[in-house]
């Protein structure tokens, strides 16, 4: 399943974890799934599967979070934002460009 252009998602992670992670992936999923399932293909190309898991608030990735925001910029996502919640620092990411039908971008 395609990510959509404009597709909006939340990268996070523990201030104290910046620089070692967990990671965690948020975004609006569809139905059944926690985060958008070509979301869950671009985090997988990009790291080995034993490096990701399953998280009440989406997916989490023991990389820190340079990693996989780079990952998504790869992807066509661009850094919109940066804030602090508390103790965690938050980014939102947003497709701005790349083909809608990532099946054919090896």
């Amino acid at each position: 399943m395609a990510v959509p252009l404009n597709t909006t998602l939340t990268v996070s992670c523990d201030m104290s974890e910046e620089g070692s992670g967990p990671t965690i992936v948020h975004s609006t999923g569809v139905q059944n799934y926690r985060i958008h399932p070509g979301l869950i293909r671009i985090l997988q190309k990009t790291f080995a599967n034993d490096r990701l898991c399953d998280h009440e608030e989406g997916v989490q990735c023991i990389d820190p979070p340079a990693n996989v925001i780079e990952a998504f910029e790869n992807a066509g996502f661009s850094v919109e934002g940066i804030s602090e919640s508390s103790d965690r620092k938050i980014w939102m990411l947003t497709k701005t460009s790349g083909d809608d039908d990532d099946d054919n971008d090896e």
